[in-house]
């Protein structure tokens, strides 16, 4: 299985940092050339991690499947939400709050 990662490097958070929003990125596809919906959130350690995938006939999720890591402590989207469990339709995907 093949799929394209974007990351941020690891790094230090320094106080006053500005946030990401998830929301605010548009994800196209390299293959089909038509853009990725969020489908998954899944938090891996200080990090949380969302899936994108094209939603049509031309691409095979498995190959084209776009994953973007964000530093948990720079992630608005996460943390304005801290029980949100995920995406998928009504929150299939992710953890539960405790």
């Amino acid at each position: 299985m093949s799929a394209l990662f974007a990351s941020l490097v690891s790094m230090e958070i320094p106080t006053g940092t500005s946030t990401i929003n998830i929301r605010n990125f548009s994800v196209k596809c390299g293959n089909c050339d038509t853009y990725q919906t969020l489908s998954h959130f899944e938090p891996r350690g200080e990090w949380s991690v969302y899936t994108y995938l094209c939603e049509n006939e031309i691409c095979d999720p498995a190959v084209t499947k776009t994953l973007i890591e964000v530093p948990k402590a720079i992630d608005e989207f996460a943390n304005r939400d801290p029980g949100w469990r995920g995406g998928g339709r009504h929150g299939e995907y992710g953890e539960e709050s405790s």
